[in-house]
């Protein structure tokens, strides 16, 4: 909800919009606990019988998720960003005549600011931290198409909806109307 209302406003205020990528994203993210496997023997033999000590995230651990999350947070936090009280994916940094709202879901983000060089300074500091993939014209977010026009934006779901109906079998159900069929003219 929280991104369909971000880019309402934007539409209404005349912001500039852009989209990114994390590349690799929980990568990027320190461990915060003691966490231990096994390597992979088949890669390097001369590891078998030892044990690594994680400094950051893998993929797949269940750790992951939260610990990027935190790790971005303490970035954003940095940049002088506060998260909304009410939606945990929405940051805001208002000071002076400057606002910046991003939207983040998981490794995908949506920027939205009242000044361009304001986003160019945040895209600036994202990438003196990760590598990000930038599109100056958002196209589309998660899933979601969306084009923007005058004053308008529109978000179609089609690659959502369509995977949705790809996953469960349909049943082809008679239609049943309970008026009467309409008389044809002959």
């Amino acid at each position: 909800m929280s991104l369909r209302l971000l880019l309402a406003t934007t539409c209404l205020q005349h912001w500039k919009v852009c989209s990114f990528d994390v590349s690799g994203a929980y990568l990027y993210s320190p461990v915060e606990e003691n966490v231990l496997m096994e390597p992979p023997t088949h890669f390097i033999p001369s590891l078998k019988g030892k044990v690594l000590h994680l400094q950051k995230t893998l993929y797949g651990m269940k750790q992951a998720g939260r610990c990027w999350w935190l790790h971005l947070l303490g970035i954003l936090e940095k940049l002088g960003f506060t998260s909304c009280e009410v939606d945990m994916s929405l940051y805001i940094f208002w000071k002076d005549e400057t606002i910046i709202a991003i939207w983040i879901h998981v490794d995908d983000g949506v920027i939205a600011s009242n000044l361009p060089t304001a986003i160019k300074r945040f895209r600036e500091a994202l990438c003196s931290n990760f590598e990000i993939k930038w599109s100056e014209n958002m196209k589309q977010i998660v899933g979601m198409e969306c084009t923007f026009g005058e004053g308008e934006v529109t978000i179609l779901q089609t690659r959502i909806t369509g995977d949705i109906l790809d996953a469960y079998p349909r049943r082809i159900i008679q239609r049943y109307s309970p008026l009467p069929p309409i008389p044809t003219m002959t």
